[in-house]
């Protein structure tokens, strides 16, 4: 009987260990990411198809500031500008000479940018997540749980040193891999940084 009663703790102990595991994990993961009220620095983008063959390489600076601003500049040859605010998301493309505007609210929350940039209370009840952790850092890997999501996973990379990279699968398997460098954390960044206004010119599209 002794042996069947601490078979069922074990088996308890055992079954019980993945939710406490996850529930840690998102906790942890949200305790690293309260530590940024803003960011910048510079980051390398690739995205490879679902064969692992690069589809393409862009660099660029980014800035952001919480609850909800974010400032994404890629540069040539893959010109892009993103800007996004609690209410709205430009997109503007120098080669197309076109701005989209987005309602920010409609883009939902489970997207990288929101991740770093906004409320991080439902971490916990939008993902189901994992950790590895080691001496060096930590990494994070998120399932979004609402099967409308156009990601598949994200992930995010912290060295000893804070945030380096981030990494996430879409759903056409697509992964697109981001490293930051020279990073700075906590600075004051000013909110008007994050204001938009679109070229002279440029044509608008409202997409909301």
């Amino acid at each position: 009987m002794k042996f069947v009663r601490g078979f069922s703790i074990l088996t308890w102990v055992l079954l019980s260990l993945p939710a406490l595991v996850a529930a840690d994990a998102a906790e942890d993961l949200k305790s690293r990411l309260d530590r940024i009220q803003d960011l910048k620095g510079n980051f390398k983008q690739v995205l490879s198809d679902k064969a692992g063959a690069t589809l393409q390489t862009s660099s660029g600076k980014f800035a952001l500031k919480r609850p909800g601003y974010f400032l994404w500049e890629s540069a040539a040859p893959h010109e892009q500008t993103v800007v996004g605010t609690p209410e709205r998301i430009w997109v503007y493309d120098p080669d197309l000479d076109q701005v989209t505007v987005r309602n920010a609210q409609a883009q939902g929350a489970d997207n990288p940018a929101s991740l770093l940039s906004g409320d991080l209370a439902s971490v916990r009840s939008q993902y189901d997540v994992s950790a590895k952790t080691s001496e060096t850092g930590a990494q994070y890997h998120l399932v979004p749980k609402a099967t409308d999501s156009p990601y598949l996973f994200i992930e995010f990379t912290f060295q000893q040193d804070g945030l380096s990279g981030l990494r996430f699968k879409d759903k056409l398997d697509q992964i697109t891999h981001i490293d930051f460098d020279q990073l700075q954390l906590n600075t004051r960044i000013p909110a008007d940084i994050f204001a938009f206004t679109p070229p002279e010119g440029a044509d608008v599209v409202i997409d909301e």
